[in-house]
């Protein structure tokens, strides 16, 4: 029963709609939190009790994700969480639609579970304070970005996605070589997509008047502010999205983040360069015209076959895995494009079969790279190896010369 309707009975679409509104507080608080815990907490209790949290933060993504998924129907029933600006601007506001809900139930999903490795498998510097700080923020900002129904929201939570993900990556900088040139190409390429989202939403912003995705989308912009922004947004959100061919950061990266880190980038991080894509095109942007369908279709062709191609040559396990998220992620664009194609050639049916296809590689794509590189990182744990082959003369060289001979 709805506490401030006496004794009416809450409808069906109402249910979910306070979930939504809670779920966004816990996730606020509980992110707050998991950073105080990873400042405070001793250091043989740190990964425990941080780790605890932010899998309790994951779940609640996921249960405000799938309560938006089901409640927001038609109707709009969302309860937003306003955050007010000192500067004269739109207030903030988190309220996931349909489409947000989903990759925000998927990024929580796969939070929680790589949280719940980390507490086991985190260890030296990605253990320390600021390993578990830059985790937290990281995860937080992922699950919010989905949530965000404005351009200044959306970038907030990008870079606190951006800013978090890239210091966990500098964690072990002091003791490994690697790692400070995997930084420098990932902090560049991740700035670089901000950069291109901020010229974009300011491009969309000073043509519709607001920075709200209804103002956005009601003016239903078109010509040249339309073809600008819609350029620059898909280079921003494909650079996020690792594909080709600004895919660099990509397998420079995985190799040296912890592997709890790898799973969230791959299977989550990256779904928000799609989310991205479906938010431009099908809400922000509907009416574009045919060839922005190609340009979709052509970039995700090329990073398909690319990472694909790559995937097969390496001997790196988690470059191996580095490259098949470019490669998946070409199809998932490829999909979207097809999609659009066909809406924009007079078959609905059918592009929804295309767009609906593209949402579920991106939840299968999530489920199994997070099982994948979770399972990379515990023959790392194991072995203290990542490379499949022999690289060198030594006969305990690679993780080929330890598993047993058929011969």
């Amino acid at each position: 029963r709805c506490p401030e309707s006496g004794d009416r009975p809450m409808t069906a679409l109402e249910v979910p709609t306070h979930l939504v509104d809670a779920g966004l507080i816990a996730q606020l608080l509980l992110g707050a939190l998991a950073v105080l815990v990873a400042v405070a907490a001793p250091a043989r209790l740190r990964s425990v009790l941080t780790g605890s949290v932010v899998v309790l933060a994951g779940i609640a993504a996921a249960v405000t994700g799938s309560a938006a998924l089901v409640g927001a129907v038609g109707v709009g029933l969302q309860i937003p969480v306003v955050l007010p600006l000192a500067a004269p601007l739109e207030p903030l506001v988190l309220a996931p639609d349909r489409l947000g809900g989903l990759f925000m139930a998927l990024a929580g999903v796969v939070v929680a579970l790589a949280a719940l490795f980390g507490i086991g498998y985190a260890h030296g510097p990605a253990a320390s304070r600021t390993g578990w700080t830059a985790f937290s923020v990281f995860a937080v900002g992922m699950q919010l970005v989905p949530a965000a129904t404005d351009a200044i929201t959306f970038l907030l939570a990008w870079e606190l996605m951006a800013g978090g993900s890239t210091a966990l990556l500098l964690a072990d900088h002091a003791s490994r070589e690697p790692v400070r040139r995997s930084t420098v190409w990932y902090s560049v390429m991740t700035h670089l997509s901000f950069l291109f989202l901020l010229a974009g939403f300011g491009v969309l912003a000073a043509a519709s008047g607001g920075t709200s995705w209804a103002s956005i989308s009601g003016a239903a912009l078109t010509g040249t502010p339309a073809t600008t922004a819609f350029l620059l947004l898909v280079a921003g959100f494909a650079t996020k999205a690792g594909l080709v061919p600004v895919h660099v950061w990509l397998p420079r990266a995985h190799p040296e983040a912890p592997s709890h880190m790898s799973a969230a980038m791959s299977a989550a991080m990256v779904k928000m360069g799609v989310y991205g894509l479906l938010l431009l095109t099908l809400r922000l942007l509907p009416t574009g015209p045919r060839w922005w369908s190609i340009v979709l279709i052509a970039l995700g062709t090329v990073s398909a076959l690319y990472g694909i191609l790559q995937a097969s040559v390496q001997a790196d396990l988690k470059q191996l895995l580095a490259y098949s998220t470019t490669e998946n992620l070409g199809l998932i664009t490829t999909a979207i494009g097809v999609g659009l194609l066909l809406r924009d050639s007079g078959q609905p049916a059918v592009a929804d079969v295309a767009l609906v296809a593209a949402l579920l590689l991106a939840v299968s794509h999530a489920a199994f790279k997070s099982v994948l590189f979770l399972g990379a990182g515990s023959v790392l744990q194991a072995t203290g190896e990542r490379c499949l082959l022999y690289t060198s003369p030594s006969p305990r060289d690679g993780l080929l010369s330890r598993m047993p001979s058929s011969a």
